[in-house]
């Protein structure tokens, strides 16, 4: 019968490949929840900037009919 390290050891080493590739899963998941955060994000200021671009538009036509011309 093998010792109390050496039998931690092989647990160990049977037990790597299983914990590495959960270690890279986390570490994807993470990652895509990262880029979707940033899509989200740049969707919101996207939407931000064509809603005040569409004010200024609506103040500029209004003013150009306020003074007869275009």
């Amino acid at each position: 019968m093998a010792d109390a390290p050496a039998l931690v050891s092989a647990a160990a080493i049977a037990e790597a490949p299983g914990v590495a590739m959960g270690m890279t899963y986390v570490a994807n998941a993470d990652s895509i929840g990262l880029v979707m955060e940033n899509a989200a994000a740049a969707q919101q200021r996207g939407q931000v900037v064509a809603g005040a671009a569409t004010a200024v538009t609506v103040v500029m036509i209004i003013a150009a009919g306020a003074k007869g011309g275009v």
